[in-house]
């Protein structure tokens, strides 16, 4: 029964026949389990997860926590998950951004179906070619950080002419927080000093719920508060008025 089943499902992945989710994990587990039925795993590993991405993103000893799942399979899935990060990564290295549609619809392809919060850094290429990707994850389901030392050697080492900077919101909502704000001006400063231009920096919590400080107008403002020379110039400016005035 479960031969003529398999047969079935090849042919529909054979015909492109619009296989849903569970199929196509159903299929990819053939392989690691052939003689037991792996609806059943597919389907509990789809409720445990929520999506693809996220069984494919997730650690060996949560997998084998899922019944009917054994280290040889979480191993078998965990391995497609980090080639499928690597496939990615030579994606963006060949991606071209040219406007905020393509923007979005880059952050939008890589931050889809996260389970935790991730920031993302795109070093980009003067002509809008993605260079490389970074990106930094503790965990955590709704907060990450990242120091500026470790931001600071992205761009020491890349060298990019600019950055781009995503990061999701798992509540769904995608208006920006005062820590989101305070994260903004210091990625500004950072890239002042290194003569980096940040393009944007955009907040994703659904395909259609996806925030630009670029567009809201609000970078503008924070890339006039605080460039390293604006901030320099300002200070003397204060020091010598008070001088002057004691």
């Amino acid at each position: 029964m479960h031969e003529g089943h398999r047969q079935r499902m090849y042919d529909k992945l054979k015909n492109d026949d619009g296989l849903h989710d569970h199929e196509l994990l159903e299929i990819l587990l053939y392989n690691g389990l052939p003689r037991i039925n792996t609806n059943l795993i597919a389907h509990e590993l789809l409720n445990t997860f929520g999506s693809i991405s996220g069984v494919l993103d997730a650690d060996v000893d949560k997998l084998t926590a899922v019944k009917g799942v054994g280290e040889s399979t979480a191993l078998y899935l965990k391995c497609i998950g980090e080639f499928m990060k690597r496939v990615n990564l030579s994606a963006a290295n060949i991606a071209v951004l040219r406007n905020h549609g393509e923007i979005k619809n880059f952050v939008a392809m890589r931050l889809r179906g996260k389970l935790s919060e991730t920031i993302e850094i795109y070093c980009m290429h003067k002509n809008g070619r993605v260079k490389r990707v970074t990106a930094f994850t503790d965990d955590e389901l709704h907060d990450v950080k990242v120091r500026a030392d470790k931001i600071v050697e992205v761009l020491l080492v890349e060298k990019p002419f600019a950055i781009i900077v995503a990061h999701n919101h798992l509540s769904g909502d995608c208006a920006p927080s005062d820590n989101d704000r305070l994260f903004t001006a210091e990625l500004q400063m950072l890239c002042s000093i290194n003569n980096v231009k940040l393009l944007d920096h955009l907040i994703y919590a659904g395909d259609k719920k996806i925030y630009s400080y670029f567009l809201s107008g609000e970078l503008e403002e924070i890339t006039r508060d605080f460039s390293f020379k604006n901030v320099v110039s300002d200070k003397i400016t204060k020091i010598f008025k008070n001088n002057k005035e004691n």
